[in-house]
C-alpha cells in the first residue's frame, strides 16, 4: 500500500481492475503482428454498412463543436421502439460499463448484499465493491433451467441480484419466462433483479424481459450496441427501467455521457434495425451454423470438451488437457490468435478457455491453430525426453502418467497424446465414441501405432528434424504411419 492510500476511499483502494477480452492492442505490442481476435464476442457479420456508418460519423462531425443534447430525445425514441418500451423507459449511457456503474450508484447503499451466480462477468463485482456493497456469490445453477431457485430468505434479505442473460462466460440463457417468474419474486421481495441482455440479440431476443419494467421498478434491464452490431470501438448502451427509476439515473448520470457521434450512430443503427431486422435474423442463423461447426470440431481435440452455448460464444473445458489455460493462451498467440483465458472468472481457475464464433474461415484458423499447438507441444515433449530415450536404448516408458495406461495395459508411450490426433482413420483401429458430455469424440482404444517403440523411435526422429512447416506432420504420418496400415 503506498502512502497517498490511507486517503483514498477504502473501496477503491480494496479493488483491483477487471480482465477483458478484446485486448488486441496490447497483444500486437507483445508479438509485433497482426492478431485474429476469438477473445472478443462480437457479432461475425461484423459492422453493419460499413461505408454508410463512415458517412453517418462524417456527417455527425458537422456538429463536433456542440456539446450533444444531453435529453437524448432522438435516442431514446429509437431505443425504444426497437426495444418495444416508451422513451420514458431508456436511460442512454457510454456503454454497459458506465451502466452497470449508474446502476450500482442509483441503487447501493453501504453493506447492501448483492447476490451474483457465479461465474458471471467481473464488471458488476467491481461496481457493486465500488459503491461499498457486499457480492454474496452463489452457483449460476441456483438460477436457470430449473436446476434450482433461490431461495426466498437469501431474497429477501439482498437488496439486488444480478444476471447475464445469456450468461458470460458459459453461453447458457435462462428462458424468459423463468426470469419474469424470479421478477415477480422480487417484487414481493422488494430486491431489484438487474438483467444483462447485452447477448440477447445474438442468442434469442424473445427471452428479454424489457417489456415487463413498466410493471414492475425492480427490473432494470441492461443493453448494449457494441457485441450486437461489432462496434467495440464506439461505445453505446442504454437501461430499460420504470419510468420512475429512469428519471432517478437521469438525475445522476454523467452530463453527455454520450457523445454527439455515437448518439448519432446508436440513433440511427436501432432506427435501421427496428424497421428492418433482416440482418439480426442473418447474425442469429450464421452464428447458429458457426457455432454447431466449431462445436463439433472442438470436441474433437482430446481433452476439449465444449459447454452447450445459446449464443456468440463457447466456453471450453480443458481440465483434462494436457496444458492449462494460460500456457494454451500463450500458445495461441503465437500462432497469431487471441482466446479468453477464463481463469479471472470466480469457480472457473485454469481449467477453462473462451473463444468467440467467426466466419467458416476463420474458424477453421482457430482449429487449425489449436492443432498446430498441439503439435508443437508434442514435438518439445519429444525433444524433453529423447535423451532418456537414447541412454536407454529404447524409448521412456510414461508409466508415472497419470494417465498411464491410456489405452491398455502394456503400451509404452512417450507422447501424452498422439500427435496426429484425430487422425480420423478407421485403419488404425480407432473410431467414433458417444463422449460422456455428450455428442462424438475420436477414441484411439483400439490403435497402438504410436505405442510401438519402433514407430515411436521413427516419429520422434522425424519430429526432431522438422522445420515447424504446415505440412510436417502429414509429411510424418505419410512417412511412418501410412506404410504400416
Amino acid at each position: 500500500m503506498s502512502n497517498i492510500d490511507q486517503f483514498i476511499r477504502k473501496s477503491v483502494v480494496d479493488i483491483n481492475p477487471c480482465v477483458h477480452g478484446g485486448r488486441v492492442a496490447e497483444n500486437i505490442e507483445l508479438g509485433g503482428h497482426e492478431l485474429l481476435d476469438f477473445s472478443a464476442n462480437l457479432n461475425p457479420m461484423g459492422p453493419y454498412e460499413l461505408d454508410q456508418l463512415k458517412r453517418l460519423v462524417n456527417d455527425a462531425l458537422e456538429n463536433i463543436e456542440y456539446y450533444p443534447d444531453n435529453r437524448y430525445r432522438e435516442f431514446k425514441k429509437a431505443a425504444a421502439a426497437f426495444a418495444g418500451v416508451t422513451p420514458d423507459n431508456i436511460v442512454p449511457t457510454n456503454g454497459s460499463s458506465e451502466l452497470i456503474r449508474l446502476i450500482a450508484e442509483t441503487i447501493l447503499e453501504q453493506g447492501d448484499t448483492v447476490l451474483l451466480p457465479q461465474p458471471t462477468f467481473d464488471e458488476y463485482e467491481l461496481s457493486i465493491k465500488l459503491m461499498g456493497g457486499v457480492p454474496e456469490n452463489i452457483e449460476y445453477r441456483e438460477v436457470y433451467q430449473g436446476d434450482g431457485e433461490i431461495e426466498t430468505d437469501l431474497l429477501d434479505r439482498s437488496k439486488a441480484v444480478f444476471i447475464c442473460n445469456p450468461n458470460n462466460p458459459t453461453g447458457t440463457l435462462i428462458p424468459g419466462s423463468d426470469l419474469e417468474r424470479l421478477a415477480q419474486r422480487c417484487l414481493q421481495t422488494e430486491t431489484f433483479l438487474v438483467v444483462d441482455e447485452a447477448f440477447i440479440e445474438l442468442s434469442d431476443p424473445a427471452q428479454s424481459i424489457a417489456g415487463i419494467v413498466d410493471n414492475n421498478p425492480f427490473v432494470i434491464v441492461i443493453r448494449s450496441l457494441t457485441k450486437v452490431f461489432a462496434i467495440p470501438g464506439m461505445r453505446i448502451g442504454y437501461g430499460i427501467v420504470h419510468k420512475d427509476v429512469a428519471a432517478r439515473m437521469e438525475n445522476i448520470r454523467i452530463p453527455w455521457n454520450m457523445g454527439t457521434v455515437p448518439a448519432a450512430v446508436g440513433t440511427w443503427l436501432l432506427d435501421t434495425h427496428t424497421k428492418d431486422t433482416s440482418y439480426l435474423y442473418r447474425s442469429r442463423a450464421l452464428i447458429q451454423q458457426e457455432r454447431l461447426w466449431l462445436t463439433q470440431h472442438l470436441s474433437l481435440i482430446r481433452g476439449f470438451y465444449p459447454v452447450t452455448s445459446s449464443t456468440n460464444f463457447i466456453l471450453i473445458k480443458i481440465r483434462e488437457f494436457g496444458m492449462d489455460s494460460e500456457e494454451l493462451t500463450e500458445r495461441m498467440r503465437n500462432q497469431g490468435i487471441l482466446v479468453r483465458d477464463c481463469a479471472s472468472f470466480k469457480r472457473m481457475g485454469p481449467d477453462y478457455i473462451r473463444v468467440a464464433v467467426r466466419t467458416r474461415e476463420e474458424n477453421q484458423r482457430l482449429v487449425d491453430a489449436f492443432g498446430e499447438s498441439v503439435a508443437q507441444w508434442g514435438q518439445e515433449l519429444a525433444q524433453k525426453n529423447i535423451d532418456e530415450a537414447v541412454q536407454q536404448g529404447r524409448i521412456a516408458g510414461r508409466t508415472n502418467c497419470e494417465y498411464y495406461p491410456c489405452h491398455f495395459e502394456g503400451q509404452d508411450c512417450t507422447f501424452c497424446f498422439c500427435p496426429f490426433y484425430p487422425c480420423m482413420d478407421e485403419r488404425t483401429g480407432g473410431h467414433m465414441v458417444e463422449r460422456r458430455t455428450g455428442g462424438e469424440v475420436w477414441s484411439c482404444a483400439g490403435c497402438d501405432l504410436v505405442h510401438r517403440p519402433d514407430v515411436a523411435n521413427s516419429i520422434l526422429e522425424a519430429l526432431m528434424a522438422c522445420e515447424d512447416r504446415p505440412d510436417d506432420i502429414k509429411h510424418i504420418w505419410k512417412q511412418v504411419i501410412e506404410p504400416l496400415l
